[in-house]
């Protein structure tokens, strides 16, 4: 992938047909590799999906349950109200998360994971965390310094 994906509405899509997008069966081989031929489409749009400074952090904090955007600024700090606000409405819009309007006679909104994809999401962040828990002392020493955002 040469391109910067920042959104998933900047993916190409595949072929639509009369019902909607067509799924294409991938043929991996027996190594499990996929090769740059193959569709590159799903694995682009899933990380789309979790790009961006704040996505994981937001997500693992979601897994507790439901959170307005002032209990989410006071996790991350070092995020600004636009940073965390952008990102939640790219996440409601993928179907990641769920935005609640509460409201009765005070402005209450809370987000949540949404019930299906956004427990899927956090399965696959598991698993992205368990091949980089195995495979971290042969990472290049560059990835293991990086400065990571602080909670």
């Amino acid at each position: 992938m040469n391109r910067s994906l920042h959104l998933s509405r900047d993916l190409p899509k595949p072929e639509v047909d009369g019902t909607g997008y067509r799924p294409e069966r991938i043929e991996l081989p027996e190594s499990g590799l996929c090769h740059q031929a193959d569709n590159e489409w799903p694995a682009e749009l899933t990380i789309s999906l979790l790009q961006g400074k704040w996505k994981l952090k937001i997500l693992s904090r979601l897994q507790l349950g439901p959170m307005r955007l002032s209990q989410l600024r006071k996790f991350f700090p070092g995020a600004s109200k636009k940073m965390l606000t952008q990102h939640l409405r790219e996440m409601v819009d993928d179907g990641i998360v769920v935005r609640s309007d509460l409201s009765a006679r005070r402005r209450h909104v809370e987000y949540s994971l949404e019930a299906s994809l956004g427990v899927a999401v956090l399965h696959l962040i598991g698993t992205l965390a368990d091949w980089g828990s195995r495979h971290a002392l042969r990472l290049s020493r560059r990835h293991l310094t990086r400065d990571w955002p602080e909670e």
